[in-house]
């Protein structure tokens, strides 16, 4: 499959990269700033979920209802998130369309309202996200998870912590905007049916005179204790175990989520298989794989009863030993299939396209091509697995439990 990928860079930093898809009528089009929840800093856990909302509550001469109205009346299909790393707004709509929203977008980048009448508004938005994950405990589970074994603040939930976003002011918001939406590791990134000259000379028309600026850098802190426990009055327990694996700009990430894969990635897995269908040990298990630009983890969940926990943990913790000399080509075959399967099923999305665009550029610092992810997946062989499992054993296990009672954990793989 031949591919056009495209890539500009306007003099303030921010990076441009395309995909032409002209088999499609639509495109979209994904702006991502650096004001993650890195930057929120400490005892402010939440800062940048609450500045993304208050950026679409009214920007340029439009208020927050006119920028809905204005976006929906271009049939604009739009989101807005925030991760570790970035605050990030994007739309999906027909390709004509595409003229009348990016100057929408632009407002909300570099001309955000951030109106003192907003501000309670957006803060109960946030809590009442956080009502809803907090009840959830595979959620908690994990979110606790990430904070042990991560260092902080990479660790740190980006959705916030209710009790550090209800005494947020609107200084901390106004600071947060207007030291980390800067163009200096800004991605805009476009897919579909594109002009991409067109689109160039109007986003450096809308962005181009925007001010040079990159935020301040990350200070890394220190991560938590290996295990934790977190009470939970339940009939229910979950569980949650990290260990450490390569980012996924490492060549070796591609074995390391193939193994995983294997071990828990659907329910042809070895612990869906053996713990939940063969012996009944729990409603819901899985293992996969999670990355940051430096630091990334193989990241296995469970839920189950207060009295299978400990036996579904020990059966676990067996099948992950016995992952390494055990992989079988009809495994491995599972996995590759699966995984090019969803990587030319994403060319037919262009909302898909221009996230995993601008997700490569991050931590890759360029985009690979399809034929490039596909060579290398066609490379994995059940003896290039083995040979990281080998070198690479799993160790410094971070495991949280939730529910009434502790579980135990063997201080070999946790020390």
């Amino acid at each position: 499959m031949k591919q056009t990928l495209l890539s500009a860079t306007l003099d303030n930093g921010v990076v441009l990269l395309g995909e032409s898809l002209p088999g499609l009528e639509s495109v979209a089009v994904a702006f991502h700033a650096p004001a993650g929840a890195v930057h929120d800093g400490p005892g402010r856990c939440g800062l940048a979920t609450l500045s993304g909302e208050m950026m679409l509550r009214g920007a340029g001469r439009r208020s927050s209802r006119e920028i809905v109205e204005a976006l929906e009346g271009a049939g604009v299909q739009w989101s807005q998130s925030v991760s570790a790393s970035h605050v990030s707004f994007a739309g999906a709509m027909v390709a004509r369309q595409l003229p009348e929203a990016l100057p929408i977008y632009a407002d909300i980048l570099r001309r955000p309202r951030l109106a003192a009448d907003e501000l309670e508004n957006a803060r109960q938005m946030v809590l009442q996200n956080l009502a809803g994950t907090e009840d959830d405990p595979a959620h908690r589970t994990l979110s606790a998870l990430r904070q042990l074994h991560y260092p902080s603040p990479w660790g740190m939930p980006s959705e916030g912590i209710s009790a550090e976003v209800e005494p947020l002011d609107l200084q901390a918001v106004r600071s947060f905007v207007a030291a980390h939406v800067r163009p200096g590791g800004a991605i805009i990134a476009i897919a579909g049916r594109i002009d991409w000259d067109d689109f160039v000379h109007r986003v450096a028309a809308l962005f181009g005179d925007w001010e040079p600026g990159a935020p301040p850098p990350v200070r890394p802190g220190t991560r938590g204790p290996r295990v934790r426990h977190v009470p939970h009055d339940s009939q229910q327990t979950h569980m949650a175990l990290a260990w450490s694996a390569p980012p996924y700009r490492s060549d070796e990430s591609y074995e390391a989520t193939a193994g995983l894969a294997i071990l828990g990635g659907g329910t042809s897995a070895r612990l869906f298989t053996e713990v939940r269908e063969r012996r009944g040990l729990c409603y819901s298990v899985s293992a996969g794989y999670q990355t940051l630009r430096d630091h990334a983890a193989a990241v296995c969940h469970a839920g189950t009863t207060a009295a299978r926990a400990q036996e579904t943990l020990d059966v676990i913790l067996a099948e992950i030993g016995r992952l390494p000399g055990t992989i079988t080509a009809e495994e491995l075959d599972r996995v590759k299939a699966r995984a090019k399967s969803g990587l030319v099923m994403q060319q037919e999305s262009s909302a898909a396209r221009a996230g995993a665009l601008a997700r490569q550029w991050y931590h890759l610092g360029g985009v690979r091509t399809l034929a490039e992810e596909l060579d290398r997946y066609d490379r994995l062989t059940v003896g290039s697995i083995e040979a990281w499992l080998a070198a690479n054993p799993v160790r410094d296990l971070s495991v949280v439990s939730l529910g009434r009672e502790p579980l135990e954990v063997p201080h070999a793989l946790s020390a």
